[in-house]
Parts: structure tokens; C-alpha cells; sequence
């Protein structure tokens, strides 16, 4: 165990050299650390490195061995002796509170100090040596095409690697290096909340693996070129089921790793190659310029841009970006508001409930209550609905970091006016606000996931029950239900361009279809599997219903998911049925070069969340948890509706259960003259 003879202020800091020695009780080698105490001014004279990890197993189902070796990282790296070297969990006293706090409030000056920052993703091993390798080749090669989709605020969505040499001028990716991206991408390193600053604030970060140095710059390039691109799809849909790199698909880290790129060049200011490019992403929720010279309002856009991020410790994914923040509120000469700074000393409650009413204050606007997610997820107890516990969850908000180009919501048309009074207080532990109600839900249907078992039953009823126009956009309305489930938006354009229902129902009977391939897949006997498919396809009535009376929505009708499952061998040919030839040779139409998969827009849209229809007609979709009897308001100073949930405690008294598009109303449609705004409370 270190001894640590003094405790650190915020204006020092220890370095560890590290040697190695003969232990004198085995004598066996191990590392010999010294650790000394330097002032931070004096900090860029001394030419040190940062140490950048993951505490805890580098990535998943790592073996006993192979996490006894992370315990031994400075032996197996015999490159790291001889210079002075900063790691938080030797040169930071973790048992001293006071210590920790102070310098975790520098570490924005340490890692920007550094001569250099040193990433160690783990123990090094073949695939991961082959995905850096392969990053090298890809960082290098991508930048002209990165910085093209930004600039044009397009996405490619090239799902071939055959088209890498016509599109891109690029070798498309062997199978090594797919299964060498899938284990680098799948480290647990990309997804902690520190490694933000560790790696935003240096201008020298490396990768080390077996004893050689990449830029990380090459890793986040790479990153941020498949997921634009869309060549993560064909990455991903490359490895088969019986590969074992196929586990590596559930952990990726493709959004983090891409996210710390741009994070990065945006610390980097006018020296980043992205400075042209950048402008057109929108992080800051739609709020004005005006509105941006405050330390809240620069964490509300880190909170924006960093979710899905972890941290072992909840208050950490504050004080996580503190660093960051720091840099940023300097560059603007902004002081730091003192919610924001470290003070372990604070429950996570507490502090995540200081930092939202700071933010929700200061920016003068609900829009931060457009991050809060969904009930079932928050972990901190006692926290009211309006604060946000930062769970790591990926999720999409409607106010995310997106392309200008989309536009942003005004649903309760509310401009934010820092200098008069507020239309939203707080007395103590309660949000007081203006709003009114729109309407009560009524019906709920399936989520993305759950439309991969094969049934949307409940989907489809809710079409159902519709009136055949969708009133607010005079819109059919299998129309309005389609451009609902994608947020109107097709990653570049709202209202969404080129909405082609015959590819969206293609995407449709795969769900269908390979959600009953999977259901009955475990089933030995072919016989009981044909048996239980048809079984399955009888209670199907209802795509009949929809193409009935929606013949073009992106319903599949009962005969093509019967002829598709002949094609797949989960049943036979029945007597008297033929295949219904033309619909199955449209569903199979190729889809043209860099057309954005309907499946993406979906997935990314109705992820996680449930489509609703109200009493009142009001078509739009919420997080998991809703349910019949919730009720949909627009409330002052949220550009989103919100859906309510009544404690029974008070006519006016609500939990927040979450953010809401409703096809129609997203750009204040609702808010007329004649609108009663009510006064209520939310717990």
C-alpha cells in the first residue's frame, strides 16, 4: 500500500517514477515506484506522461490471467520507465477525500500539461494488435470523407464493403482487421467518463500496445468514419452468430469512441482540422449564442453530447467532465458555478439534484428536462422526476447533438429571457410551471425490441383505431404512424425526405419473420417448428386488417410473411397459396448506393421508447414506461411535450416521466391565443 506522507491542494501534484527491483523477502522483480510532489506551474518543464486506463477488466470476459496482467501494467510495459509519470490511482491518495476532490478539480492542467497521454487498453493480444492496426490504415485514409459529410451534414450509409474502393478509394476491410475493429471498439476504456479530459484537453495521445505507440487520433477517426459512413453495419452484420468475436457486437463502443473525436477537436479550437465542419452540429439543444456564456450552459452540452458514458462512482459523471468544463469556461473567461466542482463529501442525490436546478436555472429553459430518462431506469433514489441520475443509458433525446440541418423543437414556442421573470420557479424540491394538458393516453404499443419477436399486434391496433386522416397534418394516417416512429427525420432532413414505404415495410417483415425464426429456433424437430409458425401466423389477422384499409403502409400483409417463411424453410408450401411473387420481389429490391436503411432511422428513433395515441387523436411516442391514464402537456420553456403522470396527492401535482414527440404539434401548433396556461407542480 502507498504511503503518502502529505495531502495535495489544488496547486501540486505527484509523479511516479518507475524502475524496477529485487522484492527482498522472494526476490522476485517487481516495479519500484518513488513518488514526488511537484507544483503545477511547474508542470509542462517537466516533461511527464499521463496514464490513461480503465479501472477495473480492460474489456468483458476477460480471463483470471489476463486481469492479474492489468495489476502488472508497468512491467508490461518496460517503455513507460525512466520518465516521470502521472497515474491517478497511485499519484492520487484515493482514501483521503479532500485530496481526491482538489485534484480532480486539476485534472484538466494535468493531462493538458502532459508531454504526452498514454492510453493502455489492456494486455495486448493478436485481435486487439490487428484493430489498432487496422485503425492506423482507416484513421489515415478517412479525414477528406469525414469532414465531407459533416460539412454537407449528410450520412452515407454505405452497409458494403464492396463499395469502399468506388465510394471511399479505400481496400475494404479483411476479415482480420473487422474482428480486430470489433475487440478494439469493445473496450470498456471508451465508454469511462474520465477519459473525456484525459484525452480532449492533450495534444500528444497515443495508444500503446506491445511496446508501440499509434495516435489516438487514428482510433477516433476510425470510429467516427463507420459511423457515418454506415460501414459499421456491414462490419457488424460480416461476423456470424457462430463467430466468437460475435459477443464483442452487444459491447461495442462505436457512439463513445466517436464522440471523443469530436470532443476533442473541439478542445482543439482553431488549430482542429474540423473547424469548418464542426459548426454544423447543434449541441447545444437549440438555445441561442446568447444563452451560452455560462458554465451551466457549456454542461449542458457536455450532459448532451456524453451520454452512454460510465462511471464507477455516480458523482463521477459530473465531476468526469469537470475537466473539460474547466477548459472550456477559461477559454471564455467564465467562472465555474461551485455545483459543478468536485466534493466528495456530497451524496449523488444531492449533487445530481443541485446540478439540474442549476442548469434548468441559469439557461432559463426546460430543455434540460428533454435528458431525463426513463423511470425504470433511474438508479438514485429520493431524486425528483425533474432531476437527472445520468445513468448510462443510450438513448436518443429529441434535443440531442444533431446536424443543423434537422432543425430543433418549439413546442411550447417559449423564447428564454434570463433577464425577466422566470414562467418556471422552484420551491424547495418541487418545480412549479405553466402548462396545459392535450390529452390522456389512451393506447400504447410495442417497443423497437419488442418488435423483433415477430408481433406488432398492439402497433397495429393503435393504427386501428385511428381516423383515417391524422388531423394535424392532414396526413393519412399510416403516414403520420410512420413518420411518427421516425421523429419525421431522416438523420439529416425534417420533416424526413424520400419516405418509402415499401422499404420500410421490408424492414417490417424482417422483424417479423426473423423474430419467428428466432422464437421457435431452439426447437429440434422441423415438424413442431412448421407447426408453431403457422400457429404463430394465424393470429396475424391484423396485418390483413391494416392492408385492408392502409393498401401502401409499411404493413406487411398475412400472405408475404407466409410466402418469406416458405423461402426461409420455416414452412411449406400450403395447398391452394402460391407465393405472392411481385410483393416478395419488391420487399427484395436493393436498396440504392448510400439510402439510409430504414432500420437505423427507426432503431435510432423508436429505440427504447413506445408510440401512444391519446383520447384526443395525438399520435407520438415516449419512453418505456408510459402508460394508459398518463397525460400529455405542454409545459412553458420545454421545446418538447412531456408526458405527466398524476401522484393523486394534489390536482396539480405530477411526476415527469418523460420527454415525447407528437407528430404535429412540435413547433408550438398548439400554443394559441386561446390557451389557458394552468399553474402546476412537478415532484
Amino acid at each position: 500500500m502507498a504511503h503518502y506522507p502529505d495531502s495535495l491542494n489544488g496547486k501540486s501534484f505527484r509523479l511516479a517514477t518507475v524502475g524496477q527491483a529485487n522484492h527482498p523477502d522472494t526476490g522476485e522483480t517487481v516495479p519500484s515506484i518513488t513518488l514526488t510532489t511537484h507544483e503545477l506551474l511547474d508542470a509542462v518543464e517537466i516533461g511527464y506522461n499521463a496514464l490513461s486506463y480503465t479501472w477495473g477488466a480492460p474489456r468483458i470476459n476477460m480471463t483470471d490471467e489476463e486481469q492479474g496482467a492489468k495489476k502488472s501494467i508497468l512491467m508490461n510495459e518496460q517503455r513507460l520507465d525512466g520518465t516521470p509519470i502521472w497515474i491517478d490511482a497511485l499519484c492520487i491518495n484515493q482514501s483521503d477525500d479532500s485530496e481526491r476532490s482538489a485534484q480532480v478539480s486539476v485534472m484538466n492542467q494535468i493531462y493538458g500539461k502532459a508531454k504526452r497521454v498514454i492510453v493502455w487498453l489492456g494486455r495486448p493480444y493478436p485481435e486487439l494488435e490487428a484493430g489498432i492496426k487496422a485503425a492506423e490504415r482507416l484513421g489515415t485514409e478517412s479525414v477528406p470523407h469525414i469532414l465531407r459529410m459533416l460539412g454537407t451534414q449528410t450520412w452515407d450509409f454505405t452497409y458494403d464493403m464492396s463499395l469502399m474502393p468506388k465510394l471511399y478509394g479505400m481496400e475494404p476491410l479483411n476479415e482480420e482487421e473487422v474482428i480486430g475493429l470489433l475487440h478494439l471498439l469493445s473496450c470498456r476504456w471508451f465508454a469511462r467518463v474520465w477519459v473525456i479530459q484525459e484525452v480532449s484537453l492533450a495534444e500528444d495521445v497515443v495508444v500503446m500496445c506491445n511496446q508501440k505507440f499509434t495516435p489516438f487520433d487514428c482510433v477516433g477517426l476510425t470510429a467516427t468514419f463507420l459511423h457515418y459512413s454506415g460501414l459499421i453495419l456491414a462490419l457488424m452484420s460480416s461476423v456470424t452468430r457462430e463467430h466468437p468475436a460475435y459477443p464483442l457486437m452487444l459491447s461495442m463502443k462505436i457512439y463513445q469512441s466517436e464522440r471523443l473525436q469530436l470532443l476533442r477537436e473541439w478542445c482543439k479550437g482553431e488549430a482542429s482540422m474540423w473547424g469548418n465542419v464542426l459548426s454544423t452540429i447543434d449541441f447545444g439543444a437549440g438555445l441561442t449564442q446568447e444563452h451560452q456564456n455560462s458554465s451551466s450552459m457549456l454542461m449542458l452540452r457536455l450532459l448532451f453530447s456524453t451520454f452512454g458514458f460510465e462511471a464507477t462512482d455516480p458523482r463521477d459523471i459530473i465531476y468526469g467532465l469537470g475537466g473539460i468544463l474547466r477548459h472550456m469556461a477559461s477559454e471564455r473567461g467564465l467562472p465555474v458555478a461551485s455545483e459543478f466542482e468536485p466534493n466528495y463529501a456530497i451524496q449523488a442525490r444531492d449533487l445530481f439534484q443541485d446540478v439540474s436546478k442549476n442548469i434548468l436555472e441559469t439557461t432559463d429553459s426546460l430543455v434540460f428536462l428533454t435528458m431525463l430518462r426513463d423511470p425504470s431506469t433511474r438508479k438514485t433514489p429520493g431524486l425528483p422526476s425533474w432531476a437527472m441520475d445520468y445513468t448510462a443509458v443510450m438513448c436518443n433525446s429529441v434535443h440531442g447533438p444533431q446536424f443543423r440541418s434537422v432543425g430543433v423543437f418549439d413546442a411550447s414556442r417559449y423564447t428564454p429571457k434570463v433577464t425577466t421573470e422566470r414562467r418556471f420557479t422552484f420551491e424547495e424540491n418541487t418545480l412549479m410551471a405553466l402548462g396545459f394538458p392535450l390529452g390522456v393516453v389512451q393506447k400504447v404499443a410495442e417497443d423497437f425490441e419488442e418488435s423483433f419477436l415477430g408481433r406488432l399486434d398492439r402497433l397495429a391496433d393503435l393504427l386501428l383505431s385511428m381516423e383515417p386522416l391524422y388531423p394535424h397534418t392532414n396526413q393519412t394516417a399510416d403516414e403520420a404512424l410512420l413518420r411518427t416512429l421516425i421523429w419525421d427525420n431522416d438523420l439529416s432532413n425534417r420533416p424526413a425526405q424520400n419516405v418509402n414505404h415499401e422499404r420500410f415495410r421490408q424492414m417490417m417483415l424482417e422483424q417479423i419473420t426473423m423474430g419467428l425464426k428466432r422464437k421457435y429456433a431452439a426447437e429440434a424437430d422441423k415438424s413442431a417448428i412448421e407447426d408453431l409458425v403457422l400457429s404463430s401466423i394465424q393470429t396475424m389477422g391484423y396485418l390483413d386488417e391494416v392492408a385492408a384499409k392502409y393498401p401502401s403502409s409499411f404493413f406487411p400483409s398475412v400472405n408475404l410473411v407466409k410466402s418469406t417463411c416458405v423461402q426461409m424453410g420455416l414452412i411449406k408450401p400450403q395447398q391452394g397459396e402460391g407465393p405472392v411473387t411481385e410483393e416478395i420481389k419488391t420487399s427484395e429490391t436493393p436498396s440504392s448506393e448510400k439510402a439510409i436503411p430504414p432500420r437505423i432511422v427507426m432503431g435510432s428513433m423508436w429505440y427504447a421508447r413506445r408510440p401512444f395515441l391519446t383520447d384526443t387523436g395525438y399520435l407520438g411516442v415516449g419512453y418505456l414506461s408510459i402508460e394508459a391514464g398518463d397525460e400529455l402537456w405542454i409545459v412553458s420553456g420545454s421545446p418538447a411535450p412531456l408526458i405527466l403522470r398524476r401522484t393523486g396527492a394534489r390536482d396539480d401535482e405530477f411526476t415527469i416521466v418523460g420527454e415525447a414527440y407528437v407528430h404535429g404539434i412540435m413547433q408550438g401548433e398548439t400554443v394559441t391565443d386561446n390557451v389557458v396556461w394552468k399553474k402546476i407542480q412537478m415532484i
